[in-house]
């Protein structure tokens, strides 16, 4: 494993000066409410696209896939992990919930509704429970900073769309027949009951990789490092179980503490305790998307993701549902802010 240290630690520290690029680039554009404005649309609108046509092909038009299985974005790479592939999509869903009260001259009103009950969808069919679970806790934090008249229709969008995907499952089996597959047909008599499929599933050994990554802390205060030690708790895990190589940790906040140790894990708390804070004063003054997507990065992952010191990690970009809210929170909510053109 020492032979891949050095790679590591070089796509590490690339990583690291990506990810302060992205965010000097964003502190920059928080003062500019209306490009804010315009990239939550236009994120909306794309990711929108991306999952019509997913949907699209996957389950009605390209061969060796059934309809109902985990949703991918064949967008990217193919055939994006859906486990990304829901927080892409949830992210994008909840944005667009916080702005669809806020007219924007290029998207007519029922498109907006149309994207943001489509993404909500969507991310359900990825299957992901981390997705589910973000944005479940994104929509909670929507409410609490709005109140139940000016979200009830998004959390209605959100309800619906949870009530049809765990009631979907006959209706996909249904479709699959209507392709005249014999062998689609008869591999969607696996599709059930999606509530049971996410329960079977259990924590998808999890645990183990929490309690390798625990193993491998050899100092509590400074943790192992940040990169180069992959293969220390790659090796833990293989050693005492019988799960393949698993390429990062499955938690930002745990592969933190591993990482950087308490005090690692201190100073992101107090950043994101900072970001918190000035995220409920923006949303007092009416911006409450920032603090509901930090709700829903943070919920994303906290069982998902890996270090949030690098743009370049092996879930590929997870650390932006973390560092875009909460870099934009910091700028706009700071009391030097002018917010001119909010």
């Amino acid at each position: 494993m020492s032979v891949h240290s050095l790679d590591e630690m070089l796509c590490g520290l690339v990583g690291l000066g990506l990810l302060v690029l992205f965010c000097v680039l964003v502190w920059r554009q928080s003062g500019r409410g209306a490009s804010l404005l315009a990239a939550g649309w236009t994120l909306g609108i794309a990711s929108a696209l991306a999952a019509l046509l997913s949907i699209l092909l996957s389950y009605f038009v390209l061969p060796n896939h059934q309809p109902g299985e985990r949703l991918m974005n064949l967008l990217v790479h193919g055939g994006l992990n859906p486990v990304c592939t829901g927080l892409i999509f949830g992210f994008s869903g909840l944005w667009l919930a916080s702005l669809v009260e806020h007219r924007f001259a290029h998207v007519p009103h029922r498109l907006a509704w149309s994207a943001l009950s489509l993404l909500h969808f969507a991310t359900f069919l990825s299957g992901s429970r981390g997705a589910m679970l973000a944005l479940a806790l994104g929509h909670a934090v929507l409410l609490l900073a709005r109140g139940w008249k000016r979200v009830a229709a998004a959390l209605g969008v959100f309800v619906l769309s949870a009530a049809l995907y765990f009631t979907s499952a006959p209706l996909f089996g249904k479709i699959a027949q209507w392709r005249a597959d014999p062998a689609a047909a008869i591999s969607s008599r696996g599709i059930t009951d999606h509530f049971q499929r996410a329960v079977e599933r259990g924590d998808n050994s999890r645990l183990d990789i929490y309690r390798a990554g625990w193993h491998t802390v050899d100092n509590v205060w400074f943790g192992t490092g940040q990169w180069g030690v992959r293969g220390v708790w790659q090796c833990e895990l293989q050693a005492k179980t019988n799960i393949c190589m698993m390429s990062h940790l499955h938690s930002a906040f745990f592969a933190t503490f591993v990482h950087g140790g308490i005090l690692g894990t201190l100073l992101l708390l107090t950043a994101l305790g900072i970001g918190i804070r000035r995220a409920w004063g923006l949303a007092a003054r009416g911006e409450a998307a920032w603090v509901s997507l930090l709700a829903f990065g943070c919920g994303g992952l906290l069982f998902d993701g890996e270090s949030l010191t690098s743009l370049a990690t092996a879930p590929r970009f997870e650390g932006l549902l973390f560092w875009l809210p909460l870099t934009v929170a910091l700028a706009r909510g700071s009391p030097t802010s002018p917010l001119a053109d909010s």
